[in-house]
């Protein structure tokens, strides 16, 4: 019998001594590719660290890992890796920095075994038809996320962009589970108080989806409910006081688990409204999560086992729409008007909503209807 761990990435929680350790480590022998944007690795005293295994020729770096990477993003780090064959790459950063890591890890030894050159047509073909699902090696990961928010480090997708805007591509496979995530909550200490807010959002969506999607259980359940309960504990008083650690820590304790709860199950209905609202209008990925949850948890309901539960602990917390106002309150409204969305482009974004995996993830079917008067109804 196959032995299926419930989390297949060891996890550490570390500080900034750790930090500076895993890129010390790194050697001749154990050539890495580091993901960090520069900004953030002077701000954490690393840059000579790593520029150092640069100029020594066992490091690579790519030390610009935009949000929402897209199609270009992923020719752009290829070229950057080169001819180093890298055996671990080290992923400091967001969610968007991690799921780069993944896109890279994914594809860097299958073009470079079978000769494809990495244009915007070869990995256009690789996202859709998934051809890193062939048998070929990947690159091992180090995750080190640097935001609580979208648990990335303990999850085998990856979301990247389409660069024309068209349509999202999720990579999905086994082998894209970092080996290992280190979680320093330090890291999370500079992050502004919108950011904060959206990647708090982000993993409060994940705990929530995946308490009610199709493939749940009282596993993930029990998971999803103690990071809910962390979640809105703790990010009101980290925007209250940013530069507390043990909020920090808090937060990236909820976070985890909530990556780790949807891990196993995806997302459903709320991640796929999401996704034309951060294509077509650039909102950030928690803040279009978060307009439909409220709504979806209602509909959902019924059709949710242990719902009573769920509800206790957001009523614990002042209900979650109060309590989402309370805690946005003088950072962004989150409201489809404040966040740049014309009426009039809703229609658009319902077109866009029905993305498979998602959508048909939830537990009760959502018509085209019924999304217009979700999006109405946070305008």
């Amino acid at each position: 019998m196959k032995y299926d761990p419930y989390c297949a990435v060891e996890i550490e929680f570390s500080d900034m001594q750790g930090l500076h350790d895993v890129i010390n480590h790194c050697d001749e022998s154990k050539k890495t590719l580091v993901m960090c944007d520069k900004f953030t690795t002077d701000l954490w005293g690393i840059t000579d660290e790593i520029q150092s295994g640069v100029d020594a020729g066992y490091l690579a770096w790519v030390s610009k890992c935009p949000g929402n990477p897209n199609q270009q993003d992923i020719i752009d780090a290829l070229e950057i890796v080169g001819d180093l064959n890298p055996s671990q790459i080290l992923a400091i950063g967001g969610g968007s920095t991690i799921d780069l890591a993944k896109a890279i890890s994914a594809f860097y030894y299958l073009f470079k075994e079978k000769g494809i050159k990495p244009d915007l047509d070869n990995v256009t073909d690789g996202l859709k038809n998934k051809t890193y699902t062939q048998p070929h090696q990947f690159i091992d990961i180090i995750a080190l996320p640097s935001a609580a928010g979208t648990g990335s480090e303990v999850t085998r997708f990856a979301t990247i962009w389409d660069v024309n805007k068209v349509s999202k591509f999720s990579i999905d496979c086994q082998e894209n589970y970092a080996k290992k995530a280190i979680v320093i909550p330090d890291l999370t200490l500079t992050l502004p108080p919108r950011l904060t807010l959206s990647t708090g959002l982000d993993a409060l969506s994940h705990a929530m989806e995946s308490f009610w999607a199709k493939p749940t259980t009282y596993v993930v359940k029990d998971i999803a409910l103690r990071a809910i309960d962390l979640i809105m504990t703790y990010l009101p008083q980290v925007l209250k006081d940013p530069k507390n650690l043990e909020l920090r820590t808090g937060m990236s304790r909820g976070a985890l688990l909530a990556g780790m709860a949807f891990a196993k199950t995806r997302t459903t209905a709320c991640h796929s409204i999401s996704y034309p609202i951060t294509m077509q209008y650039g909102v950030e990925h928690g803040l279009a999560c978060a307009l439909s949850l409220d709504a979806v948890s209602k509909i959902n309901r019924e059709k949710t086992v242990l719902a009573d539960d769920l509800f206790a602990v957001l009523e614990k917390h002042g209900g979650l729409k109060d309590w989402m106002d309370k805690t946005s309150e003088g950072i962004v409204d989150i409201r489809l008007s404040a966040l740049g969305v014309p009426k009039e482009g809703i229609d658009k974004i319902v077109e866009g909503t029905f993305t498979k995996g998602r959508m048909d993830n939830n537990p009760v079917d959502i018509s085209p209807e019924q999304v217009k008067e979700i999006l109405l109804s946070v305008y």
